[in-house]
Formats: C-alpha cells, sequence, structure tokens
C-alpha cells in the first residue's frame, strides 16, 4: 500500500435521487472526486413520509468508498447543486480496528445492519394462553355475578 492509499479514509455516501437511472450520474460524481468505491452501490425505491422538493417518491443508493478529506468536501458540495440529488450524507467510517466484532464472533448477538452493528436476540416474550370463549350459559352465569 502506497503513502497516498493510506492516507484515504473510508465513507459510506446515502444518497435520495428522483430515479435509478441518476444513480450512474452520482458514481461517476465520485470518480471525478478521486474516489475508490469499495462496495457495489445498492438502490432501493421507496415512498417517502413527505414531500422532498416536491417528490413524494425517490431511490435510496448507499455505497462506500475511499478518498482524501479535501475531496469529500467536494464531493459534498457538487452534490447539493445536483437537481437530481434531493438528499445526501456523506458519514466517515471507523477504522477496521475499531469496527465493532461481527456477530458470529458474539454469542448471542444476531446481525441487523452492516458494518457490524448488531441488536441483542430477545426470547420470544412468553403471553398468557389465550382465555376460552364462553357458552351463552356461562356469561349470563358471570353477569349475574358481576352485578349481584
Amino acid at each position: 500500500m502506497t503513502n497516498e492509499e493510506k492516507d484515504k479514509k473510508e465513507y459510506e455516501l446515502g444518497v435520495l435521487i428522483l430515479r435509478e437511472e441518476d444513480l450512474p450520474g452520482v458514481l461517476a460524481l465520485l470518480a471525478e472526486h478521486h474516489a475508490d468505491i469499495t462496495s457495489e452501490a445498492r438502490a432501493k425505491r421507496l415512498a417517502m413520509a413527505y414531500e422532498i422538493k416536491g417528490h413524494k417518491e425517490g431511490v435510496f443508493a448507499s455505497v462506500t468508498f475511499k478518498a482524501y478529506g479535501d475531496e469529500v468536501k467536494a464531493l459534498e458540495h457538487d452534490l447539493r447543486l445536483r437537481a437530481d440529488v434531493l438528499r445526501s450524507i456523506v458519514m466517515k467510517l471507523p477504522k477496521p480496528s475499531l469496527r465493532p466484532a461481527p456477530a458470529a464472533a458474539v454469542p448471542g448477538i444476531a446481525p441487523t445492519e452492516p458494518y457490524g452493528h448488531t441488536a441483542p436476540r430477545t426470547a420470544p416474550e412468553s403471553r398468557p394462553a389465550a382465555p376460552k370463549p364462553l357458552s351463552n350459559e356461562a356469561l349470563e352465569k358471570k353477569l349475574e355475578e358481576i352485578l349481584g
């Protein structure tokens, strides 16, 4: 690994775009900013809870990449200028040595999110058995007991 590669930090980009066809443009923007993509982009169409820039639907995509900090700042600026990008966020990922252990290494923990974020397994709640339905006679008897 060269000294230049060593200085690159790992980031994750989350972007909300209008159409899935807009994703290659966002990935090209990463390339323009000398980012090395480390994972394949994942995209999913979703309905939003509220309108964003007049749109009720969009495509959320995420991708991890390595880049220099100054290039990431320029990337964030360029993403804000794009009309097809509704929202975007760039997060710096922790160093691999500081990331939580994989769930397989921790007994009783099941993975729920990427990057080793986990949620503890819980035992199914024990619920009391549902009461059996009463016959009409039994129901009338109970009502008489209650009403006296």
